[in-house]
């Protein structure tokens, strides 16, 4: 795929092998790994001890919080013979190995083995957990695999003021259990269609009919940042819409949405105030496992709550599976011997249609494919 890209002034987009080429997919994977990845939200572990597990392909890590209340994160398996630390969610004074009950602190070293006077064991000092860089944003926690990346304030610059600036009671908001504003699922195309799709509004009125009537999409503007974009999407400032209701008064009625590169997607979502992140991971060229995390706000009323449901079964059972659907649909119109390559829309004043968003996605990507 080397040389496929895309030309300076081109209007063709992203070549169709990089959407469907297992060759491409395995160069995927350690651009993945060098990238920060989502896995959970800092509320999940609140108290020392306090941890959580995520998987990043078939690499698994867990965060802790430590004695000091400091969030760090390690690889999810024993340097004794490899067997897994911890599964799921939970708390824990100290890290034992169900295996052969390697004891570790929180802060990483080893603090005890089974031995005897006799027995020839290594010198605990030059055993401990193995670590992994772990960044926030907005609350939210990343891991980075290889520990190369640099801070999200850096990879990132000006990322974190825009959500703060945008979403100013975020930290408010707390963990939703049930789909409050996004969901996890699993979609059959690869994950840079579900980006595309993400980052472009080009098939709103076509596809998304209820969708389409509760905003008003020739006010939206992205603005693109490095390694990130950002998208206000003001509403029409109907109380009655096809999707589900608003109320103008108290309910957010402009929705901000973010992209951080590479297969990462945030967002506020008119309605009931409330966020979410998501982490779109590749199971292979051809499918993706999209997973989500919920904020909303705390203790809200009967009415708040019946409005938040109805937002949240027309997020689950209406657009998300409209563009589940689109995008599966890209993904079988890729394999065809007819199509090589497709097109981009730009219109620097109407970004309610033009595609320049997911061209900069697309920049980004294979600048860092180079040498991958």
């Amino acid at each position: 795929m080397d040389g496929a890209g895309i030309e300076a002034g081109s209007d063709r987009a992203l070549a169709a092998e990089w959407y469907i080429s297992d060759a491409v997919h395995a160069r995927e994977r350690a651009l993945l790994l060098e990238s920060w990845q989502l896995a959970g939200h800092e509320a999940e572990i609140p108290a020392p001890g306090d941890f959580l597990t995520c998987e990043i392909f078939d690499q698994a890590f867990f965060l802790i919080r430590d004695d000091a209340g400091e969030i760090r994160g390690y690889c999810n398996v024993c340097p004794h013979r490899g067997h897994r630390l911890v599964e799921g969610r939970g708390g824990r004074a100290r890290i034992t190995c169900p295996y052969h009950a390697w004891t570790f602190a929180r802060s990483g070293e080893l603090l005890s083995l089974k031995r005897r006077h006799s027995t020839a064991a290594p010198d605990r000092n030059r055993i401990g957990l193995f670590p992994v860089a772990v960044d926030r944003l907005a609350g939210f926690l990343f891991v980075n695999p290889s520990g190369t990346a640099a801070p999200l304030r850096e990879f990132a610059p000006g990322l974190s003021e825009q959500i703060t600036a945008a979403c100013p009671d975020l930290g408010s908001y707390h963990v939703e259990d049930g789909p409050a504003l996004g969901h996890s699922y699993v979609c059959d195309a690869n994950w840079k269609v579900l980006i595309d799709n993400y980052l472009e509004c080009h098939h709103c009125g076509v596809a998304h009919q209820s969708f389409d009537d509760m905003m008003d999409l020739s006010k939206s503007r992205f603005e693109l940042g490095a390694n990130y974009c950002f998208q206000t999407a003001p509403t029409s400032m109907k109380a009655e819409k096809r999707a589900f209701p608003l109320d103008l008064k108290n309910d957010v009625t402009v929705g901000h949405f973010w992209w951080l590169f590479p297969n990462i997607v945030l967002g506020q979502f008119p309605g009931v105030p409330g966020f979410y992140a998501s982490r779109l991971e590749p199971d292979g060229p051809h499918r993706t496992v999209r997973q989500t995390w919920s904020l909303t706000v705390a203790g809200p009323d009967a009415a708040t709550m019946q409005r938040r449901d109805l937002r949240s079964e027309w997020s689950v059972n209406v657009v998300s599976r409209e563009d589940r659907a689109l995008c599966e649909n890209v993904q079988r119109g890729m394999r065809q011997a007819a199509f090589q390559q497709g097109w981009y829309v730009l219109d620097p004043d109407d970004h309610g249609i033009s595609e320049h968003a997911m061209r900069h996605f697309h920049e980004t990507y294979l600048a860092a494919m180079e040498g991958k």
